[in-house]
């Protein structure tokens, strides 16, 4: 079945952006998403759209040449009575404004400041995919001391038969469980989160009209709502990832 990605960068928004863009002043000036755009289009597995949110973003992405959406995040809804819009449903908000039609199948999410990410890990997280079966598939690598103690982690059970042709040194493997405490993960198979996401479109849709589950706002882990919704996420381990993909944990999407 022949497959239609579309890739979206999404702009940062921190506690200083939000509030620079209530008084209604330029933000920062999202000198990464220029990069992130061309490290998109470098992968070449469909197009590449600019999730923006104020000025400063949206002028940084056209000088990039990239297709923009404005996002008014007051016209996404929260998911919960005391937590705000999520990053999955600006994504999903964003994905039907552009795509109304729904040509576009998968649904790449890269974040603005993971702008120096290698475009093969972008082509080989297609691999996971290749079953229908997967709803959503996303980033991890080996584990790193110079992570944060409560940065979001993995389980992971690898498929020892899967091949990413791509990318000969990567896995895939299914993932058992997210959590931001190791202890919760047990000692084997726990490998660093990095979140970059792919989704199958369909799926996006269902997550997004669920609410958040109990253990989602425990953990302040969207992706826990995938699992937790008996829906199948895969792994693409890629083993430098952590010196390429630091979390950032001032970032926000939401």
């Amino acid at each position: 079945m022949e497959r239609n990605p579309l890739v979206v960068v999404s702009s940062r928004i921190d506690t200083a952006a939000r509030e620079a863009n209530a008084r209604g002043s330029v933000t920062s000036d999202h000198s990464n998403i220029a990069t992130a755009v061309r490290r998109a289009e470098s992968a070449d597995i469909g197009c590449a759209i600019v999730d923006c949110h104020d000025d400063a973003s949206e002028a940084a992405a056209r000088e990039a040449g990239a297709y923009t959406v404005r996002t008014d995040l007051s016209e996404i809804p929260p998911t919960h009575n005391y937590k705000m819009p999520s990053g999955i449903a600006r994504v999903a908000h964003t994905v039907t404004r552009f795509d109304r039609h729904c040509n576009h199948d998968l649904i790449i999410h890269m974040p603005e400041h993971f702008a120096d990410i290698d475009p093969r890990y972008l082509r080989a997280l297609m691999y996971p995919l290749a079953s229908n079966e997967v709803a959503m598939a996303t980033l991890v690598g080996p584990p790193s001391y110079d992570a944060r103690v409560d940065a979001p982690k993995v389980r992971v059970e690898w498929i020892e038969n899967r091949k990413v042709y791509v990318m000969p040194e990567a896995r895939v493997g299914t993932i058992q469980q997210f959590s931001r405490r190791a202890d919760r993960l047990g000692s084997e198979d726990v490998f660093c989160h990095i979140p970059v996401y792919l989704y199958r479109r369909s799926a996006l849709d269902r997550i997004v009209r669920e609410p958040p589950s109990d253990r989602e706002l425990d953990e302040n882990i969207e992706a826990i709502r995938v699992l937790d919704l008996g829906l199948r996420v895969e792994a693409l381990y890629v083993p430098d990832g952590p010196k390429d993909l630091v979390d950032d944990p001032t970032a926000a999407y939401d």
